[in-house]
């Protein structure tokens, strides 16, 4: 039933709203872009119409609302997808099995059966979207009354107001429907860009293949004995297969592509209502990821640029548009505190420190800079940009390497087109070169990313080129093989670390912490506050706690019991949220049950701050792993649930 019910959302929410648009502008699109870019805009506009009617505290008009709109749009008889040429039946086919498999590393997770599979992250999207579906604007679900401020949540708002509408499980929609959805678009999107771009089928797989499944050349380092280090991450950047886990990231990417579809749309044909799909994306993509918008607002200002100097003046009326969306989504709920901090070739040199330290890099630049030794400097600073760059990009290296080819053969310079995504792909691996992030310092990695996807576009035309040379029929498939295979460890390694997880990491839904996170879900309401405290291990000092703080609390307690946390770790860092008044406060409750035995006076003067504390702060709930004797005698407290691993106590607020 679920199924059912997130195929009628995103056909009611997503498809005919976007078609409806695409129709108003009367903006043709053949197949099989028709089968992405409706599904694309429709995201864009139920976001936006969401976040509006959200200021409003009028939710109750949304579902009317895109009733309305979609039931206009089957009336018109113009919501069909146009029929598939058979030229790309098979494509197609290869498309979404891509896709299928790419979605694997979220589909193996989630709840199935009696058990559940999550990680970290997890853990925050979904006490996001706990959140989001009852407040907005939101405040951290980890740090209770404090408004969130810096994230783009639009993800996960998304997801909120879905569960709100159609009643879909959160679990069944973030592990299992959405990054399937996501997957399937990413895949249609990048077959359908590349279609247009080159006019070759061919290319267009390769384009999707290189983007889901891209690797690095880090297998190269386990061939010469270094077994420690990641397929994946070795030379500092998460590679392809594992896009779907950051699903701000997978969703920003299936923008991105929109974006480039509509752009190249409105060169080829030269309608400005091609701006609007423009405009819409451009203009709410940093919601979705922060990262995303800087490479595409980037983009568009060259883009802009360019335009103004053929005189398309128009170019102004789009970018006011695109500003007056920017700052009152964005800038609204941006951390202003936060700030870019010049820090050249980082990236690079936390390769050579952390991954590759029989290089000695440390020493290396130490020893040349203090006998000025230019040229060893020099030379050590190309090494690590050499490491950091070939070392990522894996074949899609061969891919570029052969991209002249087909510039040289043909005798002309690359489209303007290209040089937007050119542009883009500079600016994506440019800033975070040379720039970390105050708060949350290098998270800016993130922007490369986008790097090695935009390279892949390109690298599909090398690959294309690379197999259209006169060469024997045996020779091109064993070609084909070993890219392939140099193509896949990095995925092959996170594939079998999902499957491997499968029975090492599952835990049983029937287990008594989460009978205790159901008990705490069925009492009270989401806007009520749970008190977490540590383990017993924990030590009654501030150190102690904030230990704890910092390697084992999560938000699990808002993700699982559906009750906002007065002190979770939300594994993001935010500038202006001081923590240290709670772990102080957290660490007086230790105390105080330490102190319960002897009840001195010390304890009766702690007691009455605690209970002052408690009420000041609204809390609800205090879950312990342990019973704590002190509360039986407050009578404000009672216990009301306790089994072998938890022990959940009631705090009625009174007035002091």
């Amino acid at each position: 039933m679920e199924f059912i019910f997130f195929i009628l959302a995103i056909v009611v929410c997503f498809y005919l709203p976007g078609k409806f648009l695409l129709t108003k502008l009367k903006l043709t699109l053949d197949s099989p872009e028709d089968l992405f870019l409706p599904f694309v805009l429709g995201i864009i506009l139920f976001a936006l119409v969401s976040y509006i009617f959200s200021w409003l505290k009028l939710e109750f008009i949304i579902l009317p609302l895109f009733l309305t709109i979609s039931f206009f749009t089957f009336k018109s008889k113009k919501w069909f997808a146009k029929s598939i040429a058979k030229t790309h039946h098979w494509p197609l086919l290869v498309v979404v099995i891509l896709s299928i498999v790419f979605s694997l590393s979220m589909l193996t997770t989630g709840v199935h059966g009696d058990s559940i599979l999550y990680r970290r992250d997890d853990l925050w999207h979904l006490s996001l979207i706990n959140e989001l579906r009852f407040n907005f604007p939101p405040d951290n679900p980890g740090f209770a009354g404090i408004p969130l401020r810096g994230y783009h949540f639009f993800y996960d708002f998304l997801l909120a107001k879905i569960v709100n509408i159609f009643s879909i499980s959160p679990f069944s929609l973030y592990f299992h429907l959405f990054p399937l959805f996501i997957a399937i678009l990413w895949g249609l999107g990048v077959y359908a860009l590349m279609y247009v771009w080159s006019k070759r089928a061919s290319i267009a797989v390769w384009a999707v293949f290189l983007t889901q499944f891209g690797g690095s050349f880090a297998f190269i380092l386990r061939l010469r004995g270094h077994e420690g280090l990641s397929l994946d991450s070795a030379f500092g950047i998460q590679q392809s297969a594992t896009a779907l886990l950051n699903p701000s990231f997978s969703i920003s990417i299936v923008i991105l592509i929109a974006v480039l579809l509509s752009i190249y749309k409105y060169l080829s044909s030269r309608k400005n209502e091609w701006l609007i799909p423009i405009v819409l994306c451009v203009g709410l993509v940093t919601m979705f990821k922060v990262y995303a918008g800087i490479i595409l607002l980037g983009g568009f200002m060259f883009f802009t640029l360019i335009q103004l100097l053929r005189r398309k003046y128009i170019l102004l009326i789009a970018c006011f548009f695109i500003g007056i969306l920017f700052f009152s989504t964005y800038w609204v709920l941006a951390d202003h505190q936060s700030k870019l901090i010049f820090a050249p070739l980082w990236a690079p040199h936390k390769v050579l420190i952390d991954n590759m330290p029989w290089y000695r890099y440390d020493e290396k630049i130490y020893t040349f800079t203090k006998f000025s030794v230019i040229k060893g400097i020099v030379e050590t600073e190309l090494y690590s940009l050499y490491v950091f760059f070939f070392g990522n990009l894996g074949t899609r290296l061969i891919g570029t390497l052969f991209l002249p080819f087909l510039f040289l053969q043909k005798f002309k310079k690359p489209s303007f087109f290209a040089f937007i995504v050119l542009v883009m792909s500079l600016i994506s691996i440019l800033i975070p070169l040379f720039f970390i992030q105050s708060g949350q310092v290098f998270e800016t990695i993130q922007m490369v990313w986008y790097f090695l996807f935009l390279v892949s576009l390109f690298a599909a035309f090398g690959f294309y080129k690379l197999f259209s040379f006169s060469l024997n029929k045996a020779l091109k498939i064993l070609l084909f093989i070993i890219i392939i295979i140099l193509t896949l460890p990095s995925a092959y390694e996170n594939y079998k670390t999902f499957f491997a997880s499968l029975d090492s990491s599952k835990l049983s839904l029937s287990s008594p912490y989460f009978d205790a996170m159901q008990f705490l879900k069925s009492k009270g309401n989401y806007n009520q506050t749970v008190l977490e405290i540590p383990s017993k291990a924990t030590q009654s000092t501030q150190p102690g706690v904030m230990a704890w703080y910092s390697k084992s609390s999560s938000p699990a307690i808002v993700a699982f019991s559906n009750k906002r946390s007065y002190l979770s770790n939300e594994y993001l860092g935010f500038t202006g949220v001081s923590i240290m008044p709670r772990i102080d406060f957290i660490n007086k409750i230790i105390l105080l049950n330490n102190l319960y035995i002897n009840k001195s006076s010390e304890y009766i003067s702690l007691r009455k701050e605690v209970e002052q504390g408690l009420n000041a702060s609204k809390i609800s709930f205090i879950y312990s792993p342990y019973p704590l004797l002190f509360l039986e005698d407050i009578n404000s407290i009672s216990k009301i649930y306790e089994n072998p691993v938890a022990s959940i106590y009631r705090v009625e607020y009174k007035n002091y």
